[in-house]
C-alpha cells in the first residue's frame, strides 16, 4: 500500500469504516489507496473552479454524474497522484468489462457519498486540487 487518497476520516471514525483495515492507515485522520496494481481506477476530471465554490458533496455528485454518463476514464493508474485535478477511485482488478467497473465505482461513490453527507468523510482537496504545480516540478 502506498499512496495518497482523496478521502479523510477523523480518527474517531476509522473503526466504522470495515474496508479500510489497519495497513490502509498512515495516521489518525489519513487513508493509502491500493497500490496502482492492485486495482483499475475510474477516474473523473473535476473543473477546476470547483475547488473555492463547490462542498464536497457537489463535488463527489459531479463524480457520481460523470460516471453514470460513462464519461469516466478507465485506467491502471490513480491519476490524481500525477497531478491531475481529478478523482480516482479504485475497483478491484477481478472486474472484468467496463460495464461491471463503472457499476462497481458507482456504487462505491454512492457509499463515499453517504458518508460525506453524513460529515464522517472529507475530501482531501491538498491531492485533489493543490498536485498541478508538483507535476509541473516532477
Amino acid at each position: 500500500m502506498g499512496q495518497d487518497s482523496v478521502f479523510i476520516v477523523p480518527a474517531e471514525y476509522l473503526d466504522d469504516l470495515e474496508e479500510y483495515e489497519d495497513e490502509n492507515r498512515v495516521g489518525p485522520q489519513l487513508l493509502e489507496d491500493p497500490d496502482n496494481h492492485e486495482a483499475h481506477w475510474i477516474t473523473v476530471i473535476i473543473p477546476e473552479e470547483m475547488e473555492d465554490n463547490h462542498s464536497d458533496e457537489d463535488i463527489m455528485l459531479h463524480m457520481l454524474h460523470n460516471v453514470r454518463n460513462q464519461r469516466a476514464i478507465v485506467s491502471a493508474s490513480a491519476m490524481h497522484n500525477l497531478g491531475l485535478i481529478c478523482i480516482s477511485v479504485p475497483v478491484p482488478v477481478s472486474t472484468a468489462s467496463t460495464t461491471t467497473i463503472l457499476a462497481y465505482a458507482e456504487a462505491d461513490l454512492c457509499k463515499w457519498l453517504e458518508l460525506i453527507r453524513g460529515g464522517i468523510v472529507t475530501l482531501d482537496r491538498e491531492v485533489i486540487f493543490g498536485r498541478q504545480s508538483w507535476a509541473v516540478e516532477q
